[in-house]
């Protein structure tokens, strides 16, 4: 990290997509042969697809995403049913991908766009964990980066924050202490839903965490990168959840799939359904997660439904206890759908629901 930092700023601007590119490449080949190989081949992909002028674009556009889309499934098929260990970052970089051909399409080599796209995409602050950043956005970003000594006081103090996030309250409260007062209730309803408490604080710790220090590396080099977190256990109905949970990913499922289902259908549920069945088999390509993202897409549709269409859902909104209800409640939701995916299998995931439900 010190030496990608010293040496970006050490050379001249325009060879610092180079600097870039060559550290996110060499976090790539650490992490092995088979993960160089699949990023090699995305990278190709769109090299070719997105280099040049074609005559009929949208036909190309089209079969670069149809590729695209193949490749990842492939890649989460054998990662659910073939235990293939997970590439570092190449679902990131996947819903990159996929905004580079979707927005951006072909002629970038002529448009001198070729160096900043592979920087984009190998952007090493952000290549394990996100944020996703809109192509845009971090070409601007790349191109006004300037060093600021206030700028880089905040970032070190962003990545402490993430620190201390994974490592104090994560791996040392959470796993070595609240972890520990399981077990001392002797009562199924309390031991099931502490342990999907203690997940839901353990997911959010880890990759909120890692997200604040990605956040500070890209500050570092004087680049700034979308929020992904903000305090999403404190949302009062579950749309405000996924506008501060996983925010990045959950935008690019809001550009890509609720709202063009929902141009063409003009029914929220069934748009909400599908793009959140989209996020879960993103996730992982098995039943629980894509019951998971039903759970969820069956949930913002029910909330949709009440905020328009209750004739005093508006008037209950100025009260204090119902915004306290409305937050328990949304937290309800998100803790007991957390058993689709701290377990194994739907088995187990329906065994704690009925245990939560009494039965």
């Amino acid at each position: 990290m010190a030496g990608t930092i010293l040496l970006y700023w050490s050379v001249a601007a325009a060879w610092r997509p180079a600097v870039l590119s060559a550290a996110g490449a060499a976090l790539v080949a650490h992490d092995g042969w088979s993960s160089l190989l699949a990023w090699s081949a995305l990278v190709a992909w769109l090299a070719v697809l997105c280099g040049p002028r074609w005559q009929r674009a949208a036909l190309v556009k089209n079969i670069g995403l149809a590729g695209l889309l193949l490749g990842f499934g492939l890649y989460q098929y054998a990662k659910a049913w073939h235990g293939m260990a997970a590439y570092l970052g190449f679902a990131f970089v996947s819903l990159k991908a996929w905004h580079m051909l979707a927005e951006h399409g072909e002629g970038a080599s002529s448009q001198g766009r070729m160096p900043s796209s592979l920087a984009y995409l190998l952007f090493p602050a952000t290549i394990a964990v996100g944020p996703v950043q809109r192509f845009d956005a971090f070409r601007l970003e790349l191109m006004r980066a300037r060093w600021a000594s206030q700028d880089a006081s905040r970032a070190l103090e962003r990545m402490l924050y993430g620190y201390c996030k994974v490592v104090l309250l994560a791996n040392y409260l959470l796993a070595r202490n609240l972890n520990a007062l399981q077990g001392f209730t002797g009562d199924p309803w309390c031991e099931t839903y502490l342990g999907l408490v203690a997940y839901g604080l353990d997911l959010y710790w880890q990759f909120s965490g890692y997200c604040d220090i990605a956040i500070g590396f890209a500050a570092l080099l004087g680049i700034r990168v979308p929020e992904n977190f903000r305090f999403p256990f404190a949302a009062r109905s579950l749309p405000d959840f996924w506008r501060r949970w996983h925010i990045t990913v959950s935008e690019w499922c809001r550009d890509f799939v609720f709202r063009p289902v929902f141009a063409r259908s003009h029914q929220y549920l069934l748009a909400s359904l599908c793009g959140m069945m989209v996020l879960g088999l993103w996730h992982e390509l098995s039943p629980r997660y894509l019951l998971w993202g039903a759970f969820h897409g069956l949930g913002l549709g029910i909330a949709h439904l009440w905020s328009k269409h209750a004739p005093f859902a508006a008037k209950l909104r100025d009260y204090k206890a119902w915004r306290i209800t409305c937050w328990w409640l949304t937290l309800q939701f998100v803790i007991v759908s957390f058993a689709f995916t701290s377990t194994d299998s739907l088995a187990d995931a329906f065994g704690q629901i009925r245990i939560l439900a009494g039965l």
